[in-house]
C-alpha cells in the first residue's frame, strides 16, 4: 500500500473485496444457496422471454376479446347525447362516468383498432342495460335519424330506385336512375343505414364503396386470371346467374355452362336477359321520356316476367342473349357476393343445358335431346 493515496487504497480494497465476494459466490453450493448454473440461466431467460413476447400477448388478446363483449355493469337503461364535434376522449370519459361502459380506455382502444373513431354519429341514444363496448360502438355508427333499407340480391337499378325513393325524402326516382345507370351490377345488395338527408350521389357512393369493400379480396388479378375473365365480364355473368338460378349449389354449375358458351363464341340463351328486355320494351315503346319507365310506370312494372312468348325471345336487343351472341353490354342486375364467387369458381361439368322449373329446381342435360325432354317434362 506504500505510495498509494487514501482514495486509491479504498478503491483497491473495494476491488479486492468484490473479487473475493465473486469467488465466494462461485464457490457456493448451487443446491444449498439457489445459485443458478449457466444452463439454468439460459432456461430462465428463454422462459421469461416466452412469457413476455408470446404468452402475455396471447393472454392480452383473449382478455381484450372478452372485455369488449362483456356487458356493462349497470342494470338501468341510459339516455346519452353525443354532441356534434365531440371527441372520442370526451365521449369515452362521459360514458364511463355514467356507467354505460366498463372502461373509457377500452372503448377508445376498440374504436381505434376498428377504425371507427370518425364514424360516431351525433344524436340522442337510448343505451340498454348491459350493453357491451362492441355493441355500443356499432349503435353509435347509426345516427338516431338513420333509415334502414335492405336492397335484395338480383334487383335491377329501377327496383333499388323505387325502394330508395319511398324511404328517403331527398332521393328522386328519375334522378337516381339517371345517375346510377352506369353502376348497374356494382350497387351492392345489402342492408344499409342512411342519413335521412342523403342524396342520390351519397346513396350511389355508399353502395359502390360497399361493393369494393366486399369484393376486394376476391376480385383479384389472380382470381380473374384463373377464370380467364375481366372484372366486368365476371360482374355481368354474375348478374345473369343471380337471376337464372336461386339455389347456391346450382350457381357454380350454371356459371360453368354460361362461361363455356361465352368462350366458345355462342349465345348464352339466358332467359333472364330476355326478361330484362321485356320488362321495359313495351312500356317504353314510342315514348319520349328522359327515364323510361318513369316512377309511376315503374311501380306497376313486372320487372322479371316469367311468361316469355316467341316474339319476346326474338326481340332484337344487345341485352337479349337469345338473339345476340356474347355478353350484354352491361349487367342486368346487382349480384350478391356468393354469386360473384360462383362465377370466379365455376364447376366444370358435362352439362351443356339447364332449365329451372316453376318450383325453382334446376334440371341439367348433356344433349339437346335431353334438354328438350326436360322442357316438355318440367315446363
Amino acid at each position: 500500500m506504500l505510495g498509494l493515496t487514501f482514495e486509491h487504497s479504498i478503491k483497491l480494497s473495494g476491488n479486492i473485496f468484490f473479487m473475493e465476494a465473486l469467488q465466494s459466490i462461485e464457490s457456493l453450493d448451487p443446491k444449498k444457496f439457489y445459485v443458478l448454473t449457466k444452463n439454468q440461466k439460459l432456461v430462465a431467460t428463454i422462459a421469461i422471454s416466452f412469457a413476455i413476447f408470446v404468452a402475455a400477448p396471447i393472454l392480452l388478446f383473449f382478455y381484450y376479446k372478452f372485455a369488449v363483449t362483456r356487458p356493462s355493469q349497470t342494470a338501468n337503461e341510459i339516455t346519452y347525447e353525443i354532441h356534434g364535434g365531440a371527441s372520442i376522449d370526451e365521449i369515452s370519459r362521459e360514458l364511463a362516468d355514467i356507467g354505460a361502459i366498463n372502461s373509457a380506455a377500452l372503448f377508445k382502444l376498440y374504436l381505434v383498432i376498428n377504425d371507427l373513431q370518425d364514424k360516431i354519429q351525433a344524436g340522442v341514444y337510448v343505451i340498454p342495460a348491459g350493453t357491451s363496448v362492441a355493441r355500443l360502438a356499432t349503435q353509435f355508427q347509426h345516427g338516431v335519424n338513420d333509415i334502414k333499407i335492405t336492397f335484395v340480391e338480383g334487383w335491377r337499378l329501377e327496383e333499388i330506385a323505387l325502394l330508395a325513393t319511398q324511404k328517403l325524402k331527398h332521393v328522386g326516382y328519375e334522378g337516381l336512375v339517371t345517375a346510377a345507370a352506369k353502376y348497374e351490377g356494382y350497387l351492392f345488395p345489402d342492408t344499409y343505414f342512411f342519413n335521412s338527408d342523403v342524396s342520390e350521389v351519397g346513396l350511389i357512393e355508399k353502395l359502390t364503396k360497399n361493393f369494393r369493400a366486399k369484393t376486394e379480396d376476391i376480385l383479384t388479378e389472380a382470381a380473374l386470371g384463373k377464370v380467364g375473365l375481366t372484372e366486368k365480364e365476371v360482374v355481368i355473368l354474375a348478374s345473369i346467374v343471380e337471376r337464372e338460378v336461386s339455389a347456391k349449389e346450382d350457381r357454380s354449375i350454371v356459371a360453368g355452362i354460361l362461361i363455356d358458351r361465352y368462350k366458345e363464341g355462342g349465345r348464352l340463351d339466358a332467359d333472364a336477359t330476355t326478361q330484362y328486355v321485356k320488362a321495359t320494351r313495351y312500356i317504353c315503346s314510342g315514348l319520349e321520356q328522359i327515364v323510361c319507365p318513369n316512377e309511376e310506370q315503374a311501380k306497376v312494372a313486372d320487372w322479371w316476367p316469367k311468361v316469355l312468348l316467341q316474339h319476346d325471345l326474338d326481340a332484337k336487343s344487345p341485352y337479349n342473349t337469345r338473339m345476340s351472341a356474347g355478353l350484354p353490354p352491361s349487367s342486368i342486375s346487382n349480384p350478391g357476393l356468393s354469386t360473384i364467387v360462383a362465377v370466379l369458381n365455376p364447376t366444370k361439368s358435362e352439362y351443356r343445358y339447364y332449365l329451372t322449373d316453376k318450383d325453382g329446381v334446376t334440371h341439367y342435360a348433356k344433349t339437346l335431346d335431353e334438354h328438350n325432354s326436360n322442357i316438355r317434362k318440367y315446363l
